[in-house]
């Protein structure tokens, strides 16, 4: 399965958005590893619940 990343312009930068059910527009915080789902861009809400539901125990990259 294939997901496209969708983006908006920030201060005249494309910014990667939330990946989260593909509902939320909030700018990425992290890109995580959820197991065997491939690399997902989530903001620092959907971040945080992610991590508690994995015990802390989630693969992830900063975005910079």
């Amino acid at each position: 399965m294939e997901t496209t990343i969708r983006y908006k312009k920030l201060n005249g930068k494309r910014v990667p958005l939330c990946d989260y059910k593909g509902t939320c527009n909030n700018k990425a915080y992290k890109e995580v590893y959820p197991k065997n789902k491939g690399w997902n861009y989530l903001c620092r809400k959907h971040f945080k619940q992610e991590q508690k539901k994995f015990k802390g125990k989630l693969g992830y990259c900063s975005i910079d």
